[in-house]
This record gives structure tokens, sequence and C-alpha cells, in this order.
């Protein structure tokens, strides 16, 4: 078996394929013109792609061989009257015209994630909404229980505005989810969607925590990494309480003065129980530290340490939370895309790594996928 990467950019996706040992890779390029925000594959094999407008907001396609793309008929967007359904709720600068039905509701104007768990397939979506699809992405329905969560009204928007862009399911309890908004926090919800509460004990900040991403094995859900925008954290009990866990990382001082390790992508090695994090130089520069691209490894989920073998010095580039994944295969393998449009790949386990392309729009979203 080989490994499918999807690679969303400001200006299509790359797809990649490799051979069995993961050596050598083919590239196509599909949706082109389409910022690719997010992708999924459901328990059919059906692939998704999330797809974005400034005029005409956001869209899904599908497709059953990554070759022939179709745009569905439906995706999430707010009905009138949805507490989701602000008047900010679209790019700075659209016409007013382009983010309205004619019911009066709103489409989103990103999809950050999409998350295929239980039969159902979810998406997180601007301004903070959670949608669910039980029929293969042809309806969509908005998850009240979050969309109307009681401290809505106190939600504030991150720099890349209030984005729910982490869902996470456990496999062995189907009502027991996670999603992460920037920046309003972790909520978890124990009733299958009805009532979403806040899991955020323990991280740093006195409200509106920055959530930047969430990692987890399905199968062993309590276990919990968080990349905060106050640094890396761990939980044990599903959420319910944090611990700093940011032994071995770089610390840089935020525009805050308060000084943690900041990033954005945090991923499981699911086998290995090895978690990854891309750390940078604070929230003013958001670049590599003195220059040198580095992911940093935890085996323990106590202490991390560097690996930069075969990753560049004399880097500028960042790594955004959508753009690193795992594949899941023994050795693990993990990718992750810069926004100057380089990916980078190893096989394993991040002893060494390779670029495997490179000349790519910005980076927006990797997945991968064993095929």
């Amino acid at each position: 078996m080989g490994v499918t990467l999807i690679v969303g950019t400001k200006k299509g996706s790359a797809i990649l394929v490799s051979d069995e040992e993961r050596a050598d890779w083919t590239q196509t390029f599909a949706l082109r013109g389409w910022n690719v925000t997010a992708s999924a594959r459901d328990d059919s094999g059906r692939f998704y792609a999330a797809i974005a407008s400034d005029v005409y907001g956001a869209a899904l396609m599908a497709s059953d061989d990554l070759e022939e793309w179709r745009q569905l008929d439906a995706a999430p967007r707010y009905k009138p009257g949805d507490k989701g359904n602000p008047e900010h709720n679209r790019i700075a600068g659209a016409a007013d015209f382009a983010g309205r039905y004619k019911d009066g509701g709103r489409f989103v104007d990103q999809i950050w994630t999409l998350h295929a768990a239980h039969g159902a397939l979810y998406a997180g979506v601007s301004e903070a909404g959670l949608f669910v699809s039980r029929d293969r992405g042809q309806s969509w329905a908005g998850v009240d229980g979050f969309n109307e969560h009681p401290s809505r009204a106190n939600w504030v928007p991150g720099f890349g505005g209030l984005g729910a862009h982490t869902i996470l399911s456990d496999a062995k309890n189907p009502d027991r989810m996670w999603i992460g908004v920037s920046a309003a926090g972790l909520f978890r919800t124990d009733d299958g969607g009805k009532t979403w509460h806040p899991k955020n004990e323990g991280v740093s900040g006195d409200t509106g925590q920055c959530v930047h991403h969430v990692a987890h094995d399905p199968d062993n859900a309590a276990v919990l990494y968080r990349q905060e925008h106050r640094g890396v954290y761990r939980s044990d009990d599903a959420g319910d309480s944090w611990q700093v866990m940011e032994d071995g990382l770089p610390v840089s001082e935020l525009s805050d003065g308060h000084r943690c390790s900041f990033g954005f992508p945090i991923v499981l090695d699911r086998k290995s129980g090895h978690a990854f994090v891309v750390p940078l130089d604070g929230d003013n520069f958001r670049m590599p530290r003195a220059a040198q691209l580095a992911v940093y490894r935890t085996k323990t989920g106590s202490r991390w340490e560097a690996q930069t073998n075969g990753l560049p010095e004399n880097c500028f580039a960042s790594v955004l939370r959508g753009a690193m994944a795992a594949d899941q295969r023994s050795p693990g393998g993990l990718y992750f895309g810069t926004s100057s449009g380089s990916l980078y790949a190893t096989n394993d386990l991040g002893e060494s790594w390779r670029e495997i392309t490179s000349g790519l729009p910005r980076i927006l979203s990797v997945e991968a996928y064993v095929t």
C-alpha cells in the first residue's frame, strides 16, 4: 500500500501518490484556482475537498478516484436567524449581496476542517460553526447545541478569524466529540452534540483561550495533545484538565509578554504514540527560530527533541495549523507544507526529512491517506 497526500493550497490542490516504500512520488494538480482548505475520506472511500472563493463562499467537491471531481449541490450554510449568522460572517470587503441567499441565510466564507466519523461527515466553519451530513454531503444541518452555545456572544476571533478548525471523535463512544475554536477554546460533548462544555482548565489565559490545534488517537481518546497560542499542553482525562508540556521546546516571548512555545500544528503518530510540533518564533514573527526549520518530537509525552535532519536553514516560512499530517503506517510517516510552497516528508518518525515537492502556492492543508 502506498500513501496519497491531498495538499490544499491558495490556488488548488496538489495530489501526491507514493509507492509502497514511500520513496518515490508522482504529482498531479486539481481544483485549479480555488482555495483548498481541508479534505477528508469517508468510510466508503470517497474523498471530499473543501474549497472557497472570496466572492462565492465555500463549497464541497467529491471524488471517488482523485481524478474526476464534482461539486456537491449542498454545503454548510447559516439559515436566517442562526446565532452563527452574524453580519461579519464574510471576508472583509466582499460585496454584501455575494454573502446572502434569497431567504436571508449566509454562506460561510471558509470550511476550516472536515472530519468523517461514525457514518457522518462533519464540517467546522466560519464563524465558529459545526455542521453535519449523514448522506455523504448531499445535505447539511447545523449542530444547534454548539452553534447556539450559551457563551457564544463572548467568543472573539483570532488573527485568522473565528474558526472552528479542529474536530475530534471517540472511536468507542459516538456520543463524545471535541471541537476547537480560535479564539474561544476547546469544547466537548458527551451526549451526541446536544450540549457542549468548555475544556480549558489549566490552559494559560483568563478568557478566550486561543487553541491552535489538538490531536489524539480515536481509540485512546482520553489522551489529548494541544498546541495553544500560549504553549503546548497534554490532557489524560479527555480534556477535563491540562498540563503544560514544554520541556525541550524553544520558548519565545509573545506580544503580550508571556513566554511559551508558539506554533500551529500538532500531530500524533498513533502506533508509536509520538507527538510532533513545529515551533515558530512567537506571534510577532511566526517564522522558524534562528531561520532553522525544525520539527520537535516527544516519545514519552513529556520531553521534546528537535529533528532537523534534511530540513533547511535560512528558512523564513511558516507552517499553518492544518498543514501537517501523519499516515498512521509503520514506521510512521509524517508530512508538512510551508507557506512558501514546499512539502516535506519522513518515513522514519522524523529521524530524517526530505523535500518531496516545491514551488506550490501557499499551503493551507495537508492530509495523508493510505491507498
